[in-house]
């Protein structure tokens, strides 16, 4: 009698044992299945080329994961770990997209009130309050927002150029910053080089910008040979990033005609070829609408 709990020990045992090995006999052929073929990254290309069959016996390792910066998006990351990646990102087009989704905290947070007494109700409700824009938005990234402007107005990024002019170099704008004082001389520099960048990308508010700068002698000396050089440039990388068949610019055009009042019909000729060989050397960055 004494010795039946040990033998109902034993048996369960033997159970359990015979049962783990029935359960590896049914399923050890799917442990021993090849792994599933590596999935090939999203290419231009992928739907061209013939994809080989590649025996399980060729399967090497996985490369390792890309960093973090070059990492696809995950949905359910955070504003904050968006745009760190964002900002760590190589490429300036991201750069631009970090600092243009700090902007919209910024904004929504210093407008909150205004909005409050200057825009109806319902039309608030179209706006993303501070805590929709700003989510866990840290500080330290609101600190780095015009160094990844910056970065982006040197590359050439559409827009960016004429967002460090509306910023100004310390970020309140140029009414509230004194751009000519001799400690902004180096920031100044910087813009100019920044709307040269825009220029060779085919950005259009580089485009306008510059024009306005030499039709009205706006920090450079009077050209109207340079204006309309630009507006020609300006109206075909307009007419390319819609998509839309150019116009033929011509003598007659209002704004050549007003641009080349005090030019020769030779100088006009010669802005005008100037300018189609701008806008037809123009290469916007790859990824940047």
């Amino acid at each position: 009698m004494h010795n039946r709990p040990l033998l109902l020990a034993s048996t369960l045992s033997a159970a359990l044992v015979g049962g783990a090995l029935v359960h590896g006999l049914d399923h050890g052929a799917a442990k021993a299945a090849p792994p599933a073929r590596p999935a090939v990254a999203d290419s231009p290309m992928a739907d061209a080329r013939p994809q080989p069959t590649v025996p399980p016996s060729a399967l090497v390792a996985a490369p390792p994961p890309a960093p973090a910066a070059t990492r696809p998006s995950s949905r359910f990351e955070s504003l904050s770990q968006k745009v760190d990646r964002l900002g760590r990102s190589p490429d300036p087009v991201d750069a631009f997209a970090a600092y243009q989704l700090v902007t919209a905290c910024v904004w929504a947070r210093d407008h909150e009130g205004w909005m409050a007494h200057h825009i109806l109700p319902g039309d608030r409700a179209l706006l993303p309050t501070p805590q929709q824009a700003c989510g866990d938005i840290a500080s330290d990234q609101v600190q780095s927002r015009l160094r990844w402007l910056e970065r982006a107005a040197l590359a050439g990024v559409h827009h960016a150029a004429t967002e460090m002019l509306r910023e100004g170099p310390d970020g309140l704008g140029p009414s509230n910053s004194d751009i000519d004082a001799p400690e902004n001389a180096s920031w100044k520099l910087r813009v100019g080089a920044a709307l040269d960048a825009g220029v060779r990308t085919c950005d259009p508010d580089s485009l306008e910008s510059r024009i306005n700068a030499y039709e009205s002698g706006q920090g450079v000396a009077p050209d109207r040979a340079m204006a309309l050089t630009y507006w020609v440039a300006y109206m075909e990388c307009r007419q390319r990033l819609v998509g839309q068949p150019g116009s033929i610019l011509s003598n007659a055009d209002s704004v050549t005609q007003r641009m080349g009042r005090s030019l020769t019909a030779d100088q006009v000729a010669q802005a005008m070829a100037a300018g189609h060989a701008l806008a037809r050397d123009a290469r916007p960055l790859p990824g940047d609408r």
